[in-house]
């Protein structure tokens, strides 16, 4: 629980708390009032910083993905090539199980991936992808699909290590 006084909240504050109980209990189970009494404020506090429990679960979303895709840079500064994109899904697995559970992050994605925010982080993250990709392909007509069947190579592989599978 975070103790604030009057007038030190920010949506920043309220975002991170929402991670930090959406990476413990799952984003489904994040409630307004939940994120209020952890923050140590009323509910209606909240108004001043997020619209409502969509626009802090979205956000929530949002900065996971920005988290993701700030680690993933600096992880893979020293790294080019075939080995950098290995890094990458080597790292993007890794970091999805430390965190909001893959599961809930896949159901943010699918829900709020209209906003704004999102698309923009998202597209930090694909940009990402690309700009690896597009240093180890031959063919530049192939650089998209190839982007794809990276990203869904990894998303298929978290998905077989949230259910278990070896």
């Amino acid at each position: 629980m975070i103790f604030l006084k009057r007038g030190n909240l920010s949506r920043e504050i309220v975002l991170n708390q929402a991670l930090s109980l959406a990476s413990e209990k799952g984003l489904e189970k994040l409630t307004y009032n939940g994120l209020a009494r952890s923050l140590s404020v009323q509910p209606q506090s909240l108004y001043r910083y997020v619209e409502n429990i969509a626009d802090v679960k979205s956000g929530v979303v949002a900065e996971y993905v920005q988290r993701l895709t700030t680690s993933l840079y600096k992880e893979l500064v020293p790294y080019s090539g075939k080995d950098a994109l290995r890094r990458f899904a080597i790292y993007f697995v890794s970091s999805t199980q430390n965190s909001m559970p893959f599961a809930d992050m896949i159901s943010g994605l699918t829900t709020y991936g209209h906003t704004p925010q999102l698309v923009a982080e998202i597209t930090k993250l694909r940009e990402l992808s690309t700009t690896i990709i597009r240093s180890i392909s031959t063919d530049e007509s192939q650089i998209k699909a190839n982007e794809q069947l990276f990203l869904n190579f990894i998303i298929g592989n978290l998905a077989l290590v949230t259910v278990g599978a070896p």
